[in-house]
């Protein structure tokens, strides 16, 4: 008897649970997402929450358009206080290892390692400088073009892309 009663409080909590869904959709539009993010379809949510599949996709494209607004927002507004948070690294960077290059502290070997850290550092900044992350033009994000000559020597570099990649990602970068 004690199972029946506790099988039916189950299956009453799930009605109201259910019933929030059908009610309050920020809490779907929530559980949408997750249920997106594990590879479920549109028909296999509408099912398990009890709403229509039309519901459901009105639901992705409302999730959707927040997605673009926060990408928007976060490349008009977080994305260049990155780069230069990231510019302002780099140049503390260089300006400590010059300190231990120039010191008359530290060994021989530590200072001509500091210099080299220098070369480098000052060829990562070249390329931050040189091709920044993006570029926002009529209301499309596209990489920017390589600089080749910066990054012959470093063709391993993943900055690099192909001319075949880059063309794919000017074409393809946020259709949707």
């Amino acid at each position: 008897m004690e199972m029946n009663n506790f099988e039916s409080e189950i299956a009453e909590n799930e009605k109201r649970h259910k019933k929030k869904y059908k009610e309050n959709a920020e809490l779907r539009r929530d559980w949408v997402q997750t249920l997106l993010v594990r590879g479920n379809t549109q028909w296999e949510i509408a099912k398990s929450l009890e709403v229509s599949q039309s519901t459901i996709s009105r639901d992705i494209q409302w999730i959707r358009s927040v997605a673009k607004k926060e990408l928007k927002d976060t490349v008009e507004k977080k994305l260049p206080e990155e780069y230069l948070k990231h510019l302002v690294g780099i140049n503390e960077v260089l300006r400590h290892d010059w300190d231990i290059a120039l010191s008359g502290e530290s060994s021989e070997k530590t200072q001509l390692e500091a210099l080299q850290f220098v070369i480098e550092c000052s060829k990562h900044k070249m390329d931050v400088i040189s091709n920044p992350p993006l570029l926002k033009s009529k209301n499309t994000l596209k990489p920017f073009k390589r600089n080749n000559h910066f990054d012959a020597d470093n063709a391993k570099n993943s900055y690099n892309c192909s001319p075949k990649t880059q063309k794919e990602i000017d074409k393809n970068q946020f259709e949707n």
